[in-house]
């Protein structure tokens, strides 16, 4: 059986850069990145479940055979 488990992370670190530099604007650009690679993988991950498990958990129905998922 598979598990998945989401738990947002809303800030890694809670040192910041002190400037408004290039830094600040790389590490945020890094942690958005970050965050959309994770919801990909989850979003894959719940793609992958056979129609039953979906319908379990309360995921909306489609009359697609395959359900796709609206990325953004």
């Amino acid at each position: 059986m598979t598990m998945i488990h989401y738990l947002p992370v809303a800030n890694r670190s809670s040192h910041r850069p002190s400037s408004s530099g290039w830094l600040h604007r790389l590490s945020d650009h890094v942690a958005a990145r970050y965050a959309a690679w994770r919801r990909a993988k989850m979003l894959r991950a719940l793609e992958a479940l056979p129609p039953e498990t979906l319908k379990d958990i309360g995921w909306p129905t489609t009359d697609n055979s395959r359900i796709s998922v609206i990325r953004r």
